[in-house]
């Protein structure tokens, strides 16, 4: 009995550190253009987030969940540029994200998960917003 009771604790345990890995739908508000975004998560609260926008530009960073587990957001990039991500700001969410992009802009995101427990498998939507002005809307 002991040893089943050992079998369940670490197949619980590698069910929530593998967690998941799927994809997003974004629709570039400017000229209607799809994008799509990939994304894995842990389900600890640590996710990741990949992406390339029509003109060739790949944007990658990761995923919070905001209020959970101590993180918190990356403000320095907010405050460098406080009105470039202002769609954002006012986007209600429980999960936000900052991405690097690989010729010098910053994507902000911010997504209502369905659950903010599942995490990103469990659906829902958000907003990006490119340093340049450009807004993304996801789905997911």
């Amino acid at each position: 009995m002991r040893n089943w009771c050992a079998f369940i604790l670490v197949a619980v345990f590698l069910t929530v550190q593998l967690g998941c890995a799927g994809s997003m739908k974004g629709v570039v508000r400017r000229d209607a253009k799809r994008i799509e975004l990939t994304y894995t998560d842990s389900r600890l609260g640590k996710s990741s987030l990949q992406t390339v926008l029509p003109g060739g530009e790949r944007f990658e960073g990761k995923i919070i969940r905001i209020g959970w587990m101590g993180d918190q957001s990356d403000t320095a990039v907010s405050a460098s540029q406080p009105s470039a991500f202002e769609d954002v700001q006012l986007f209600d969410g429980n999960a936000e994200a900052t991405l690097s992009g690989n010729r010098g802009n910053f994507m902000k995101c911010r997504f209502n998960l369905a659950d903010s427990i599942i995490g990103l498998s469990s659906g829902g939507f958000g907003l990006c917003q490119v340093t340049d002005g450009r807004v993304i809307d996801i789905f997911f």
